[in-house]
């Protein structure tokens, strides 16, 4: 029995390695990457005979390696293993992460002081990815640096990451060889098209579900509205900040602000707050605070649910490009989490009867590509957020998760102009529908 594994897996298209040796017991592969998770994840069914062959039965931290039609896909460690059997033969489910995984669930400085102090975002990353055996490349403009990253020491490498990123409009994700990319979304294109039906898809599902109305941003910076160093005045005790009109407001703007964000499309009020949890960058002047949330929430516990057919979510101007150094403000990351939690809530996922497009190139996330489904009524480029490669002994077939192009992007650049939840982009270029 041992024996046909051996011949049928030496023939197949992948190879997985674990401890640094191949393993030919395999029954089934798959490896995922999602957009929405830093680490890639795998996973294999392995069938072992009774009695075992010396070093087959898998080990917990082993290392990993897995290739898919001779490329390296992935290099992690052995994660989980379940393990079932009887007199003959052992069924074994062995799972895991790539290295990535690790920066996931482990505290960002276990050594303290969780503080870091004028530091860009790519030597941030690199900071806290390095002890864990990943390397950092940026292909994008990060911006100006940080003036100042405080964090708890118990918060985990990967909260810090993404805090830091959000704030530079940067995209962080994996290629699960033990690189992290600091890159913008949909920057390459799929080499094949999503045609269903009667195309190039096996299967097609569709996963809706409610989204939240309003997405605030909260935030606390420092004042820039009197000295570091407080003068004497008549009438001042020694220490005393000097007295300045309206200093009242203004450090309630310079350290209570936030940023808004409302979805037309819910149709009734269901609010979701989120911290910045660092100091913000944008200017007092121009970040909202106060009374402003309060108008703001109101406007939207009034608002009236629109009819079935005739929910349509106001346009939103698509947002200007930003100078070199110029931060994102608290407006621009509640946008983005209004539109990642728009796309977690519709997704399309199909699946496609190969590992590769037609021109031979695995399928992989973070690219454009053209979806023409006319159940779902999408016709135009999406973005393609998740990726799973399956092989077992009947099929090879490749599940993509898409969403609409603009779910990543905290630009605003690429805000598309919802109609009946669906999108619609040509040759990578945000288009508006027409009413």
């Amino acid at each position: 029995m041992s024996s046909e594994h051996i011949v049928v897996h030496r023939n197949r298209v992948a190879n997985l390695f674990l401890g640094g040796k191949e393993c030919l017991f395999w029954q089934s592969l798959e490896v995922g990457m999602d957009l929405g998770n830093l680490a890639s994840i795998w996973r294999a069914e392995l069938r072992l005979p009774v009695p075992l062959p010396k070093g087959a039965m898998p080990k917990i931290g082993q290392s990993v390696r897995i290739e898919i039609a001779g490329q390296p896909i992935l290099k992690g460690w052995l994660e989980a293993i379940n393990t079932r059997g009887d007199d003959h033969s052992l069924s074994v489910t062995v799972s895991g992460r790539d290295l990535a995984g690790d920066l996931v669930d482990c505290a960002a400085q276990a050594q303290g002081p969780g503080r870091m102090d004028k530091v860009r975002l790519e030597a941030i990353v690199g900071t806290l990815s390095q002890p864990f055996g990943l390397s950092v490349q940026s292909v994008v403009d990060t911006g100006a640096p940080f003036e100042v990253v405080a964090f708890d020491t118990s918060a985990k490498a990967i909260d810090v990451i993404e805090q830091q990123s959000r704030q530079r409009g940067v995209l962080v994700t994996s290629n699960g060889l033990g690189r992290l990319l600091l890159t913008k979304p949909g920057s390459t294109r799929a080499e094949e098209k999503i045609v269903y039906p009667g195309g190039n898809v096996r299967a097609m599902e569709a996963r809706i579900t409610q989204r939240f109305s309003d997405h605030i941003v909260k935030a606390q910076g420092r004042s820039r509205h009197r000295g570091t160093k407080a003068p004497l005045f008549p009438g001042l005790a020694a220490g005393s900040p000097a007295r300045i009109k309206g200093m009242g407001a203004h450090e309630e703007r310079a350290a209570c602000q936030f940023g808004y964000c409302h979805d037309g499309g819910v149709g009734r009020y269901r609010p979701r707050v989120y911290l910045a949890r660092t100091s913000s960058d944008q200017h007092p002047q121009l970040s909202r605070s106060g009374d402003a949330l309060d108008t703001l929430l109101t406007q939207s516990q009034r608002q009236k649910k629109p009819g079935y057919r005739k929910a349509t979510a106001p346009t939103q101007a698509e947002t200007k490009p930003r100078k070199a150094g110029q931060p994102y403000s608290l407006d621009d990351q509640a946008a983005w989490r209004m539109r990642t939690s728009r796309a977690g809530a519709t997704a399309f996922i199909y699946t496609v009867p190969s590992l590769t497009t037609s021109t031979g190139a695995l399928w992989r996330p973070n690219q454009l590509v053209h979806v023409t489904d006319h159940v779902n009524g999408i016709d135009g480029d999406m973005l393609i957020a998740g990726v799973t490669w399956s092989i077992n002994e009947r099929e090879m077939s490749t599940k993509l998760s898409v969403v609409p192009p603009d779910a990543y992007d905290l630009t605003g650049q690429a805000d598309r102009t919802p109609r009946h939840g669906r999108s619609v982009r040509k040759a990578g270029l945000a288009g508006r529908h027409k009413r």
